[in-house]
């Protein structure tokens, strides 16, 4: 797929392996589950939603891991709730939930949900990094539930082991400081029956004969003493996440993060006329470095280009010297363009040829914006270090 390509901006490859998780997915009779997104998918999206923050390459297979191994912990609490309403609804039991799959899902990071509101605004609760809404389907009945999950980060539980930066798909004490708050969402009395009565009396093993005892365990409502110290900087992540929700939204189409040259100008300064866009001494050796490598490996290729006279032919120039630019500044992006044109098509089949198009197209836009991007880093390393092009 095409979010699996590298992003033009991008410096180191990433995985493109997806892993399947242990969710089953509505809709599927055949035992299939959802598949977690690759690393590469999963910094694509960040990219293009303007999430990326101070989150680095680097970081992106432990992004990954943490993000597939929060999901897990949500499915199990799930289950524990399913395998409650089912054996109190219809007495059976079997395995836990009785079966259910995930039918669909909804980040709703910008919509703080009224327990959320509650917890904050009257007990002095920090607020969640993020919610979620799932909506499972019961294989016996067909029936949909929704599921609303809040997600808090306690920084004083945080580790700094490997298994805690890295955790197993379903390791559920791996990672200590992500708290998932799981219930039904209030869509009706009965919900609010199972919130307030039915969970309560199974946790503590009354009616027993009636409702299943369970091993479910809420989050509390009252903050501890170490999350009233952090209810500022939820505060303050919650201002970006209304910040970043309000900037994709204005976005028609997907927005790359490299700047186009003619736009430098403008946008290398803020609202006080303070230079804001610049390159660190080393940044810009090795931008010294490489236009020293494209003068030297791209001449004949530029000397195509200002030769050209039609315009098919300067097309084919521009395309030639956009590659040849790409080997040296942007070798990712050119990898990925170079073994998506090696794929052999079958071309009496439409939609594999017109899938095949759409990737190389796709692949050949991340190449053109990286040199793009290149030109942009050449002409702010000549503005501020012009004694390295010499």
């Amino acid at each position: 797929p095409h979010s699996n390509l590298p992003a033009p901006f991008q410096s180191n490859s990433l995985s493109t392996n997806r892993v399947s998780s242990n969710i089953p997915k509505g809709g599927t009779d055949d035992g299939a589950t959802w598949t977690y997104p690759s690393p590469q998918m999963f910094y694509n999206s960040l990219a293009r939603k303007n999430k990326l923050g101070d989150t680095t390459e680097d970081d992106i297979e432990s992004v990954v891991a943490l993000h597939n191994n929060m999901n897990e912990k949500t499915w199990y609490k799930v289950l524990q709730w399913e395998d409650l309403l089912s054996s109190s609804s219809s007495g059976q039991k079997g395995e836990l939930g009785g079966g259910i799959k995930l039918s669909r899902f909804q980040g709703r990071p910008s919509d703080l949900s009224p327990k959320a509101y509650f917890k904050h605004y009257i007990l002095g609760h920090p607020l969640p990094f993020d919610r979620h809404d799932w909506i499972i389907v019961r294989s016996d009945t067909g029936e949909e539930q929704r599921y609303v999950i809040d997600y808090y980060y306690d920084e004083s539980r945080a580790k700094t082991t490997a298994e805690s930066a890295m955790p197993a798909l379903t390791d559920r004490e791996a990672v200590q400081s992500i708290l998932v708050d799981v219930r039904p969402a209030l869509d009706g009395v009965q919900s609010l029956v199972q919130r307030a009565v039915v969970m309560p009396m199974a946790r503590r093993g009354i009616m027993s004969s009636v409702v299943k005892d369970t091993e479910f365990t809420p989050l509390p409502l009252q903050p501890t003493t170490h999350m009233k110290t952090q209810v500022q900087e939820s505060l303050q992540v919650w201002e970006n996440i209304q910040h970043a929700v309000k900037q994709s939204k204005q976005m028609s189409e997907p927005k790359s993060m490299v700047l186009p040259a003619s736009a430098v100008a403008e946008e290398e300064k803020d609202e006080n006329n303070e230079e804001v866009m610049k390159l660190s001494k080393e940044e810009a050796i090795q931008v010294a470095s490489n236009f020293s490598k494209l003068l030297q490996q791209c001449s004949e290729a530029r000397q195509m280009m200002n030769n050209c006279s039609s315009e098919d032919e300067c097309a084919k120039a521009s395309l030639a010297l956009t590659m040849c630019m790409a080997q040296v500044v942007c070798p990712i992006q050119h990898s990925a363009l170079s073994s998506q044109l090696n794929v052999d098509v079958d071309e009496s089949k439409e939609k594999e040829v017109l899938e095949y198009n759409a990737k190389v197209d796709a692949a050949l836009e991340n190449v053109a914006l990286c040199v793009q991007g290149n030109d942009v880093k050449v002409q702010l390393a000549k503005r501020d270090y012009g004694d390295l092009f010499s």
